[in-house]
C-alpha cells in the first residue's frame, strides 16, 4: 500500500524552468538515484470498477476520446505497459526536458486511473481509456498532506499555464499547497477562462476520526481546491466511509475511491490510497463529459461550471458533510442524467454547526436500530442491482434521445455518519 507520505529517491542535476517544447541540456535528463521496485500483477477488478461497471454504464457514452488530461504531479512514466500510447512528453518543471520518467511514481499512478489501457490478466483499467495524458512535473515528491515538504507555487502556476497552453481539456492536481499563493490563483483563473476544468485533492491531513464531526483544525487549507471553480475532491472506502486522513471543509466538493485503489506501477499494478487518487478518479469523468459529444457543452468559463455543476449534481448524496461534499462521484449518472435548465450554479457551499453530543448519542442508537435502511455505504448486492438496473434502461433511454432527471442535491447541515451499513450507496436520493 502506497501511502505518500516521503520523498522520492532522485538524482537531482539541474534545477530549470523551462516552457513546454523547448529541450533540456543533456545533463539535465532525470535518473533515479533509487528506481522504485517492480510491482506484481494484480488481476482482480479494482472495487470502484465493480461498483461502476464503466463497460456498461459509462463507456457506451464516452471514452474520453480526443480529450488531453494533464497530470501536474512527479512525471509519468511513459513505458509502464498499461499507458503505452497514452502519454505525451509533456515537460519537467524540475529540471527541464520531459517529464516521462517518474521515480516516485505517484504520478503514473494517477494518470493509469485516467486512461490505462486493459491487459491480459489484469482487471485493472482506466475510466477514460481514450484520454491522453500530458505529464507535468513539478515536484520530486509526493504532496498531499502538510507536514511533507512545500511545493515551489511558482511551479504549479507554470505547470497549469503550460497545461492550458499545450491544449488541456481538464488539469488534474496531484499535490496540494497549503497556502495561498496569488500566482497559483490566477493560473487557475486563466484556466477556467480557457474552458479548462481544474480539479484538485482536499489534502490528507485531516487530524480527526473519520466518524467525527467538524472541519479539519489548524492551518490546513488546501489549494487550489479551496479556490472558487476548483473541484475538490475528497477520498473515500470501498464501504462509502470518508478516508481517515481525508480533509473536512467546505472545499470538498464531492468524494471519490480513494482508499485500496489499484492503479498502474512499474512492472505492474499496485494498490494506492490518497485524495489525490481520488482527484484523478474525478478528472477522468471531466474528460469523459468534456468527451462526450451528446453533451453539447459551453466554452469558455461556462464549460467549467457546467462540468463541475454535472459532477456535484448526480452525486450520490450522503448524509450531509462538509467531508463528503455534495455525495459519492458517479460517473454513469454524470453522462446519463439531465439536469434543469437554470444555468450553470457555482459548487454549493457548506456550514458546519457545532456538535450536539446529546444529539449524536441519539442519532447513533437510531441508526443501529435501523440499520437495514439508513445510510448511504455501498452493498454489493446494491451494486449488482443498480448495475442491472443501469444496463437494461439507461441505453435504451439513451437511444431514445431521453435522459433521466433530478435536482442537485439538497446542502443540508453538517452530521457525520457514525456506522453506516453496507446496503444502500447507491441509492438515488428521492426525487421532490
Amino acid at each position: 500500500m502506497h501511502r505518500w507520505a516521503g520523498r522520492g529517491g532522485l538524482l537531482v542535476t539541474a534545477t530549470l524552468l523551462l516552457p513546454l517544447g523547448v529541450a533540456a541540456p543533456a545533463a539535465a535528463v532525470q535518473v533515479c538515484e533509487q528506481p522504485p521496485a517492480a510491482a506484481g500483477t494484480v488481476p482482480d477488478v479494482p472495487w470502484p470498477q465493480l461498483s461502476w461497471d464503466p463497460a456498461e454504464t459509462v463507456w457506451p457514452f464516452s471514452t474520453a476520446a480526443g480529450v488531453t488530461v494533464a497530470v501536474l504531479d512527479t512525471g509519468v512514466q511513459a513505458d509502464v505497459p498499461q499507458l503505452a500510447g497514452r502519454v505525451l512528453e509533456g515537460v519537467d518543471l524540475v529540471r527541464g526536458g520531459p517529464a516521462t520518467v517518474d521515480c516516485v511514481p505517484h504520478g503514473t499512478a494517477l494518470a493509469g486511473i485516467v486512461s490505462a489501457q486493459a491487459a491480459d490478466g489484469v482487471g485493472f483499467r482506466g475510466l477514460a481509456p481514450d484520454a491522453t495524458v500530458l505529464p507535468v512535473q513539478v515536484t520530486d515528491q509526493a504532496a498531499t498532506a502538510p507536514d511533507a515538504d512545500p511545493v515551489d507555487p511558482a511551479r504549479v502556476a507554470a505547470g497549469i499555464d503550460a497545461a492550458v497552453g499545450a491544449g488541456a481539456g481538464v488539469v488534474l492536481l496531484g499535490v496540494v499547497l497549503y497556502a495561498d499563493d496569488p500566482g497559483v490563483a490566477a493560473a487557475v483563473q486563466r484556466a477556467q477562462t480557457a474552458g479548462v476544468v481544474v480539479v484538485a485533492p482536499v489534502g490528507d491531513g485531516h487530524d480527526g476520526q473519520r466518524d467525527g464531526t467538524g472541519p479539519t483544525t489548524g492551518r490546513a487549507t488546501p489549494y487550489p481546491a479551496a479556490y472558487d471553480g476548483v473541484i475538490g475532491v475528497g477520498a473515500v472506502d470501498a464501504s462509502g466511509l470518508r478516508a481517515a486522513a481525508s480533509q473536512v471543509g467546505d472545499y470538498v466538493d464531492l468524494v471519490a475511491p480513494g482508499q485500496d485503489v489499484v492503479s498502474a506501477a512499474l512492472g505492474g499494478q499496485s494498490l494506492y490510497e490518497g485524495t489525490a487518487f481520488a482527484a484523478a478518479y474525478v478528472a477522468a469523468g471531466a474528460a469523459l463529459l468534456v468527451g462526450d459529444p451528446d453533451l453539447a457543452l459551453p466554452q469558455g468559463a461556462e464549460r467549467v461550471a457546467a462540468v463541475a455543476r454535472r459532477l456535484t449534481a448526480t452525486a450520490v448524496a450522503p448524509p450531509s458533510s462538509t467531508g463528503y461534499g455534495a455525495g459519492l462521484f458517479s460517473p454513469g449518472r454524470a453522462l446519463t442524467e439531465s439536469l434543469t435548465d437554470a444555468a450553470p450554479a457555482p459548487l454549493p457551499g457548506r456550514s458546519t454547526p457545532s456538535p450536539d453530543p446529546a444529539a449524536e448519542a441519539r442519532a447513533a442508537a437510531e441508526r443501529s436500530a435501523a440499520a437495514t435502511s439508513t445510510g448511504w455505504a455501498l452493498g454489493l448486492g446494491a451494486v449488482a442491482v443498480l448495475v442491472a438496473v443501469v444496463t437494461l434502461v439507461v441505453p435504451r433511454a439513451r437511444r431514445r434521445g431521453w435522459r433521466t432527471g433530478r435536482p442537485a442535491p439538497v446542502v443540508r447541515d453538517e452530521v457525520e455518519p457514525g456506522f453506516i451499513p453496507g446496503d444502500a450507496l447507491f441509492r438515488p436520493p428521492p426525487l421532490p
